[in-house]
Parts: C-alpha cells; structure tokens; sequence
C-alpha cells in the first residue's frame, strides 16, 4: 500500500509511475514527488497533509467518484505546491478557494470553417484564477478570472474544414484544473459571433507559460534519443502502434498535420493511395490510418501488405510562412504506445524545420522495428513528400 511505502521512505518519496490507489497521509515533513503519476481515491480525502515541511511535486491528484470530493486537505499553512494538478476539492491552504464547480466539459458544436468564431461560455469560479487554453488555433479572454460567476471568451481562428478541436482549458491557482473543450470546423456550419474577438488583449495573447505548469513526463517511460533504434516488441509492444505528437502550445498560431507514407524498399510510394493524411485519412488495405482528429497514427502493422517495408510518420506545419515551423511549438514530444500502454517517448525540441519526420517504422529480419528520426526540411511539405515519391501541385 502507499502509506506503507510512505512511511518506509526517508525525507523524498517517490511514487511509482501510473496509477498509484490512496489515500495517503503526510505526517512529517517531506519531498513528495510524483513524476507526472496519479494518486487516486473513489472518495476523498485523497491526500491529507498533517505536518509542517511538506513540499508536493509533478502529482495528479483525482477523486473518480461521488461523495466527498476532497482532493488535498492540508493542516499545515506551509504547505508547498509544485505543478500539481486536482480533480476535487483543495481544503486547507492558505489562499486557495474550496469547492471549484466547473464542468468536465465543454463542447462547442460545429461552427464555420476559415473563419473567426467567437463563444460565450459562463463560468463560476470559486476565487482568482488564471486560464490558459493550449489548443492551436483557439484563445481564450480574459486571462483571468474573478471570483464569482462571469463571461468568458473561445477564439477559433481560420480553422480549415473538418478540423476537430480536443484539448484542454486549464484553471491555474496554486494547482491546475481541466475543463476538455470540443468542437469541429465545417464549412457549411453557422458562423459562430457570440463574444467580440477585440476583448482578446495584448497582455492576454503574450501570457508564457510558466514551467510549473506544464504536464510533467510520466515516470518509468524512457526517452528515446534522436538516431536511436529499436525494436517493437522488444520495448514491450503488440499488435496496433499508436503514434502522437504532443505539445504544449504554440508561440504564435499554428496548425500541424500528420503524414504517413508507406514505402517500399526503395524508400519510395507505389502512388498516391500510400499517403495517408487528413484528405486520405486510411490506407486502402486499412493497416494505417489517422484517428478521428487526425492528431494520432494507427498503424496496425499485421495487415500490412508485404511490398511495403517502411513507414514515415511525419508533421508538418500548415501554410508557407517560413517563420511558422517547429521552432514555435512548444515542448514537442513523440510519444509511442501499444494499445493504451505507453512505450517510449522522444523530445523533439529545438527544431527549425517546417516539416519533421518523427519516426520511421521498418521491417528487419522479419520483426518491426523503429527508427527515432527527429528531424526534418525548412523547405515545407513539397520537399517532404518529393523525397518518398510523392508530387505535390
């Protein structure tokens, strides 16, 4: 159990990577450090902190069902919280409001493609808070909220047809809440004009985002390194690769693009029909494929037809603005699963490049294996898919 490893450890405890069942008690002073791992309890309180000295790090801490919905009950006014994120109720800390009343989720419809829609959204909030929304293409204003219930403010800007939004608005005070915000771009959809976009201040578009608030690595999932090659079944994979690049924001509005080419041994297409992107979201044998947002890979790679020895999972960022490329995403990172369980990870960070070649997965002596590219060309999309034999008008 927690608490008895808890109590075996000395002034750091470390929880183990994942899912971690409560409730946990901090009676003395300590380091605890979660590592991006989840301390959950079906009631609360989750985490109880009784002792002075206490310091909580890189923790999700969830009450996943009803009844008292206490995430955190602290007794100690020094309580130090380090990018840590709640779903339930925080007690005890000094100037930290209780009992937060936001909903899970918003889903705004669908509303008119390449153009600048506008929502109205009432929330109530339980004390000041700042609001971040990490969704490319999509603001949010104010920054802040007050105290009480008020109007807030969802920009969509110049979203191509078909585009599904998935992501997250955070509420930061001392810890960080979630409210998931859906919706889809399509062209013969209402224009949305519910909130004036000029409410967006200057002070609003320029908030960075602090490092103690960005989701922490998950504990136990190596890193990969850029070059670096290896087996799928020998970092513990099966059956349906799943690839996703994940990231933090953007500096300035962007939107990224997945591309999958499925080559020969030559490293080229058979023809059009091996690309695989948001016009051609499944390959016509059906072993590869884009998920509904075209944000994840689905390689299922049983099905894959002999002829095809490699396959390129790339992204690329929409238009031709040269200053728009990799360098305004922020933290990117390649993350690989099979199934639900995550196998790896590669940071992607410090790139210049329009368009980037993540990983390539390839056959070898009969096993797949994958190879951790990392890299790509300023030159855009047509120098992309040139080089696997693909013409781009």
């Amino acid at each position: 159990m927690v608490q008895e490893a808890f109590a075996a450890a000395g002034e750091r405890f470390e929880l183990p990577p994942g899912e971690v069942e409560g409730p946990l008690c901090a009676d003395r002073p300590c380091v605890i450090e979660g590592g991006g791992s989840t301390l959950w309890a079906a009631h609360g309180p989750v985490l109880t902190v009784t002792s002075p000295g206490v310091t909580i790090r890189n923790l999700r801490v969830e009450v996943t069902e009803s009844g008292d919905q206490t995430a955190i009950q602290s007794e100690a006014p020094d309580l130090v919280l380090e990018n840590v994120e709640v779903r339930g109720d925080v007690t005890g800390v000094p100037g930290e409001a209780s009992h937060w009343e936001l909903p899970p989720v918003i889903a705004l419809g669908d509303f008119a493609a390449e153009e600048t829609n506008t929502f109205a959204l009432k929330l109530h909030a339980a004390g000041t808070a700042e609001l971040y929304c990490g969704i490319g293409g999509v603001g949010v204003h104010p920054a802040r909220l007050a105290e009480g219930e008020q109007e807030i403010g969802l920009t969509a800007a110049g979203l191509r047809d078909n585009t599904v939004l998935y992501g997250d608005l955070e509420v930061r005070t001392k810890v960080t809440r979630r409210i998931a915000i859906t919706g889809r771009a399509r062209k013969d959809a209402p224009h949305r004009q519910e909130a004036p976009p000029a409410s967006i201040s200057e002070e609003a578009r320029s908030v960075a985002v602090p490092e103690a608030h960005l989701a922490p690595a998950v504990s136990g999932v190596p890193y990969m390194k850029r070059g670096q090659r290896a087996g799928y079944e020998e970092l513990g994979g099966q059956g349906v690769l799943k690839a996703a690049l994940e990231h933090q924001g953007f500096r300035t509005q962007l939107e990224l693009d997945c591309y999958l080419f499925l080559l020969q041994g030559n490293q080229k297409v058979r023809g059009d029909g091996d690309l695989v992107f948001f016009g051609n979201r499944t390959a016509a044998d059906g072993a590869m494929r884009l998920s509904e947002t075209g944000e994840v890979a689905l390689l299922d790679l049983g099905l894959l037809e002999p002829s095809i020895e490699r396959i390129a999972v790339c992204w690329s960022v929409y238009g031709d603005e040269p200053e728009k490329n990799f360098s305004q995403v922020q933290k990117p990172v390649l993350r690989i699963f099979s199934g639900e369980r995550e196998l790896c990870r590669l940071k992607l960070e410090d790139l210049q490049v329009k368009t980037l070649v993540a990983v390539e997965v390839y056959r070898y002596k009969g096993a797949w294996k994958l190879n951790f590219v990392g890299a790509g060309y300023r030159d855009g999309l047509r120098r992309l898919c040139g080089s696997y034999g693909v013409e781009v008008e």
